[in-house]
């Protein structure tokens, strides 16, 4: 008797699990096809989803179990606010900006490695006027990866006109991005000329303390 009973329990139990195996696998799969995909993050990652919001606000409910689709939805939401450059001032505006930011910050529960999304946070604080306004983020973004061509470019744009541009570590952070554009990757030196121009005052005289000694002719040609 007690062993016909465990056996019915053993069955019944793997019949569940491979109900919820199937059920996690199907919705797995819905979402991953429906879920609108960002390009790189660079200047251009803010094109605009065509997609409809009421779809974005009801997400496919793997979404929710996964953070780099959640992070597909964050970067989809932030879109129109990111293209826009500029702090969100209507309410709609506003809205989307705080329903990217809480998808972001869902992401990267589940996802703390991701670079781009703590980056996408970081964008998204630095336009709110509470707060370190994304230096913790940002330091997040660099820490989780540190050498990362893909997010080089938008990164060394946030710190550039960050609030926190005198934080000893962040600026140690930054260096390596710049490093990384003039050693590695010279063809990405016109994100270096982007992040100067977009700069504050801080962030053009720093640049140029860590571009001059590495490169003194380029150095030069941001003035």
């Amino acid at each position: 008797m007690p062993m016909k009973y465990h056996s019915t329990w053993f069955r019944i139990a793997t019949s569940q699990a491979a109900v919820i195996l199937c059920w996690f696998s199907t919705v797995t799969i819905f979402a991953e096809a429906t879920t609108p995909r960002t390009p790189g993050l660079t200047e251009a990652l803010a094109a605009r989803d065509t997609r409809p919001d009421a779809w974005l606000l009801d997400q496919p409910a793997a979404a929710s179990l996964r953070g780099d689709l959640l992070s597909d939805i964050a970067f989809a939401r932030a879109a129109p606010i990111l293209k826009s450059g500029k702090a969100a001032t209507s309410s709609e505006m506003r809205e989307a900006q705080q329903l990217a930011l809480t998808l972001a910050r869902r992401s990267v529960l589940l996802a703390p490695h991701s670079s781009r999304t703590w980056l996408l946070i970081a964008i998204l604080q630095g336009r709110e006027s509470i707060g370190d306004r994304g230096a913790g983020a940002l330091k997040m973004s660099y820490l989780t990866s540190p050498a990362a061509a893909d997010v080089a470019a938008a990164r060394l744009s946030t710190f550039a006109v960050s609030a926190a541009i005198a934080d000893p570590e962040l600026k140690d952070l930054a260096r390596g991005d710049i490093r990384l554009i003039l050693t590695r990757r010279p063809d990405m030196k016109d994100a270096i000329v982007r992040a100067y121009r977009r700069g504050s005052a801080d962030g053009k005289t720093y640049i140029q303390e860590v571009v001059r000694p590495l490169d003194p002719e380029f150095a030069a040609s941001l003035q």
